[in-house]
């Protein structure tokens, strides 16, 4: 057994190579993007020029056997006063506990070396979303990943316990659902506040604002780090080109103060798994008919600046989004991700009619104590 650094893009592409063994007979797998994932695991993004980044393997015999990064995100820690580093991109065959313990021990090391005191596994907003509990037949809708039941004894029998669980609503749009979504946007017009799209032809400030304002909203909300407007900049870019339209981008407007946000996408999921781990590059033809058959939506993100709460602007501002998605044929969608504890959204999804359906959990280590062991 042997656990290795990597630093080459050779290492890079194994890395990502290795997760199609993982996943080969699993039918709700999707393929991570390779060219996005390589620009991540060898630190050239520009979009994480903030943060250090180790990845690792562990192999046995030669063959690789599981893959782990650890990420130090410098803006983070000093937005938190906190010393906590991430492990995320987690992978592994199944029935080798003691390799995956000494490859979490050694990318634990690496961030306690790194002068991290805590370790926080599968979440960190922006790269990757926390590991499912119970959604293990199902494809995972935008922006979530897919793991085996397996991978949480591995991380417990690595001496991790659980720091938080989140939860994803669903909702199944019927035409009580529309009335009562128009109901919500009535009442908020009424009470003064504007609702508009996004102005793709100024997409760059639009994305400005929108780094401001979920910078702002989200500036106390547990786990989520600082983004700039570069990163909206290309985040919102790619959502654009993979058809996204401005509908489902919004603003709510008070006297012309942008006081409230949210951000929705097709469930571009569903297109990439018809592909069947095929590029979009190499069926372009494939790929665009499977995103014009999409027909689930995600709600991502939605924040409302404290001073305006209260006034049924998340209500609007969700219901306007569902409604553009009602228009163009969906038939159902998700509002996600929330944490298990943040009840005032929690309230909202039930309103909008969304109910649980998928349950998702973050774990922790403290590196201090492990230290002193």
């Amino acid at each position: 057994m042997q656990v290795r650094r990597l630093q080459s893009h050779a290492d890079f592409e194994r890395y990502i190579d290795f997760s199609e063994e993982v996943y080969r007979q699993n039918p709700y797998w999707i393929p991570p993007d390779r060219h996005h994932l390589i620009s991540v695991l060898s630190g050239e993004s520009q979009d994480i020029a903030q943060c250090r980044v180790q990845p690792f393997w562990v192999e046995r015999d030669g063959r690789i056997v599981a893959t782990l990064t650890a990420v130090v995100d410098d803006v983070y820690n000093r937005h938190w006063n906190e010393r906590t580093g991430h492990l995320l991109f987690f992978e592994a065959i199944q029935g080798f506990e003691t390799d995956v313990a000494a490859l979490f021990g050694a990318a634990s090391d690496w961030l306690r070396a790194h002068g991290c005191e805590a370790a926080r596994a599968s979440f960190l907003y922006g790269w990757q979303l926390p590991w499912t509990i119970d959604a293990y037949d199902a494809v995972p809708t935008a922006f979530h990943t897919y793991n085996p039941p397996y991978y949480h004894s591995y991380a417990k029998n690595a001496g991790f316990g659980t720091e938080h669980g989140m939860v994803q609503y669903e909702i199944t749009f019927t035409r009580e659902l529309a009335e009562r979504y128009r109901d919500m946007i009535a009442r908020a017009n009424a009470g003064g506040i504007r609702l508009r799209s996004w102005d793709f032809e100024r997409l760059n400030e639009e994305c400005t604002l929108f780094a401001d304002l979920l910078n702002d909203t989200f500036g106390a909300h547990w786990g989520s780090p600082r983004f700039s407007a570069p990163q909206m900049q290309g985040f919102a870019a790619a959502m654009k080109d993979l058809g996204t339209p401005p509908d489902f981008f919004g603003f709510a407007d008070v006297q012309r103060d942008a006081v409230g946000f949210v951000f929705a996408l097709p469930d571009i999921n569903q297109a990439f798994h018809r592909m069947r781990g095929k590029s979009p590059e190499d069926g372009t033809a494939e790929f665009t008919r499977a995103l014009k058959e999409i027909d689930h939506g995600v709600l991502l993100i939605i924040g409302v600046k404290q001073d305006q709460r209260g006034r049924g602007i998340n209500l609007a501002l969700a219901a306007r989004v569902y409604l553009a998605m009602i228009e163009r044929g969906y038939k159902t969608a998700s509002y996600t991700v929330v944490l298990d504890d943040n009840w005032a959204s929690r309230r909202t999804a039930e309103k909008l009619g969304g109910y649980v359906a998928r349950n998702f959990i973050i774990y922790r280590k403290e590196l201090s104590l492990a230290a002193s062991r």
